[in-house]
């Protein structure tokens, strides 16, 4: 039996899209919805509509905004009372093919010594186009396989080996939760867990495996795009800054200190692009390799001065 994890945070009508979906989905599973604080009628409103679902839905209100990674632990670790024998993490702004989970647990079954799986991701506004196929660590970085592939001309008929796969559909056994019941690092308020998730399945010598025909969709930029330029510039910020934060965890201080140098160019770029001038955007790069040497996480109070009220840049 599988947990299906989604997060809610003010995002009624896509977390009611993916239930309309997962209530046609094939597989012995029940689903969590987890609302991460919301402060719209969210939660009600889910309530309401999966109480009519032929599907086992537990909505359960988690009371305050703990993340993506924390609010994901929290949720799996309520599904854990139910005995499961997996978590699928999955999206709320997703929605599944019938046969996406029967099939990631039949491959399962058939390969016990496989505890990841995903399925192949496309886009939503474009279903034959690729969002993600998982990829491969690559120094400093990752590299995704397939990315805005048309899957029908790609044809791929094998499960696809990976070492990074997104955690917006990831499929962990319920044997991979560390000693304290949690699958996810809560270092970061939002980003990069995917990341650093990566990175320790490797260490532990776990494999992963994309199924390419297990398929979802995903609503990808709906968020994006009601974005504020300054928002955008802390996203990338963080983004950043818990790359190499996750780096300097699993690479030793010279290869961690040649991430960071052969990165800067590349972040100056993105911070003149959303906004920011020359001299500013190098100051701002300065700034955030030093807090790539000093902090061990993103938590939600650095998140928001960086993202959520842009404070933090109001000195460059």
């Amino acid at each position: 039996m599988t947990a299906v994890i989604l997060i809610n945070w003010n995002g009624a009508a896509d977390t009611i899209d993916c239930l309309e979906s997962l209530n046609r989905a094939e597989g012995e599973f029940f689903v969590v919805v987890a609302d991460n604080g919301s402060t719209d009628d969210s939660l009600e409103r889910i309530r309401e509509y999966a109480s009519g679902l032929s599907i086992k839905v537990h909505v359960i209100d988690l009371e305050r905004n703990w993340g993506f990674a924390a609010g994901n632990n929290r949720a799996v670790s309520y599904a854990s009372a139910f005995n499961p024998d997996s978590y699928m993490l999955l999206n709320n702004d997703t929605v599944v093919e019938p046969d996406f989970l029967k099939r990631i647990q039949s491959y399962r079954r058939e390969h016990p010594g496989t505890r990841i799986l995903g399925p192949v991701i496309c886009y939503w506004y474009d279903r034959d186009k690729i969002w993600s196929c998982g990829g491969q660590l690559v120094f400093g970085s990752r590299k995704a396989f397939f990315r805005d592939r048309s899957r029908r001309e790609l044809n791929l008929t094998r499960p696809v080996s990976v070492s990074f796969m997104s955690g917006c559909a990831l499929f962990a056994d319920a044997s991979l939760l560390d000693s304290h019941g949690k699958l996810l690092t809560e270092r970061f308020f939002f980003g990069e867990e995917d990341y650093e998730f990566a990175h320790r399945m490797k260490v532990q010598g776990e494999e992963m495996v994309i199924l390419p025909d297990s398929v979802i969709y995903h609503k990808v930029g709906s968020s994006a795009k009601k974005m504020s330029a300054r928002a955008k510039l802390g996203r990338d910020y963080v983004y950043y800054l818990s790359r190499f934060i996750v780096v300097r965890s699993y690479y030793n201080r010279l290869s961690s200190a040649l991430v960071r140098l052969l990165s800067r160019r590349r972040c100056r770029r993105y911070f003149m692009e959303d906004g920011l001038d020359g001299k500013s955007a190098a100051r701002l790069v300065r700034r955030l390799m030093y807090d790539a040497r000093h902090k061990d996480g993103v938590d939600y109070d650095y998140f928001r001065e960086l993202v959520i009220e842009g404070t933090f840049f109001d000195r460059f």
